[in-house]
């Protein structure tokens, strides 16, 4: 994930590169109103100059480090996700062998109680005949 954090913030990087080599647009922002008014100047310089700024970073995207780094990125993912499920299994290793020991557990004792209650009731019908 710092991979991803990083080509994130290398792509901020370059927009912010682009604001503040466009001396045009700060000048444009630095005059605007309010908020929405400044919105629209960089949408409208976005758009005029999209096509190179889309070509930069499609340049910056594809370039070997970048991949290199995502093909790193995927491999920690999917290592991560391996560690994960191996830590499941044993979990749910661990639970089934308790669970096991437990209904032996509840077996016994309800077969003991089932061996009481019924020389009880044996004996109270010998008392009553």
């Amino acid at each position: 994930m710092r991979k991803f954090s990083l080509l994130l913030g290398a792509l901020g990087g370059a927009t912010a590169g682009y604001l503040f080599s466009n001396k045009k647009l700060r000048e444009e922002l630095s005059s605007a109103k309010d908020p929405e008014e400044a919105a629209k100047l960089l949408g409208k310089h976005l758009q005029h100059d999209g096509k190179k700024l889309a070509q930069q970073i499609q340049d910056f995207v594809g370039s070997e480090d970048v991949q290199r780094n995502v093909g790193k990125a995927k491999r920690f993912a999917k290592q991560k996700v391996d560690d994960a499920k191996a830590e499941l299994d044993e979990l749910f290793q661990e639970g089934k062998s308790k669970a096991k020991q437990s209904v032996r557990r509840v077996a016994k004792k309800a077969k003991t109680a089932a061996r009481t209650t019924g020389k009880r009731v044996r004996a109270q019908v010998r008392k009553l005949s």
